[in-house]
């Protein structure tokens, strides 16, 4: 099994992280100016310094990398991330998630119910697919293969198209 992280040790890769900067609408406002920017050419050469600023500070969320960022979006976005791993709040809400996802795994294990993790899996993937998130970016926020949530994906289609 996993090994849990601290609250300040998680990036914006880790899907726990990622959802609580979302729900602040400057962060998203701030990743959606500088990835749809940069998304028109197809020659990396043309790509902003300032996307590649924030894929790397997405991989490794920390002062060292906020600091070597030249964008003052990037800096601010660390600013409000760095709120949000300080938050007594927000840790508990992190352990109590943490928690409940061993709780349904452990369930699942004991009573051999893994058709009730494919349940839950489809519908964490259903809440995702309605906030537009793509397969890959959903395999990231779950930790699972891609190609179960794009299988999964099209099971929920096929289901809506009935």
């Amino acid at each position: 099994m996993n090994q849990r992280k601290s609250l300040k040790e998680l990036n914006l890769l880790d899907k726990f992280l990622l959802d609580e900067a979302m729900d602040d609408p400057e962060n998203v406002k701030t990743m959606l100016d500088i990835i749809l920017l940069n998304t028109r050419g197809k020659h990396p050469e043309l790509v902003s310094p300032e996307l590649i600023e924030l894929l790397k500070y997405m991989e490794r969320s920390t002062d060292e990398v906020s600091g070597e960022c030249k964008s003052k979006r990037i800096q601010e976005m660390h600013r409000r991330v760095c709120q949000i791993k300080a938050s007594e709040k927000t840790e508990v809400k992190y352990m109590q998630s943490w928690e409940e996802r061993i709780m349904i795994k452990q369930e699942g294990i004991a009573e051999g119910r893994i058709e009730g993790e494919k349940a839950l899996l489809k519908s964490l993937i259903e809440k995702k697919m309605a906030k537009k998130y793509s397969a890959e970016q959903i395999s990231a926020m779950l930790e699972v293969d891609v190609s179960e949530v794009e299988n999964i994906m099209k099971e929920i289609q096929n289901e809506k198209n009935l």
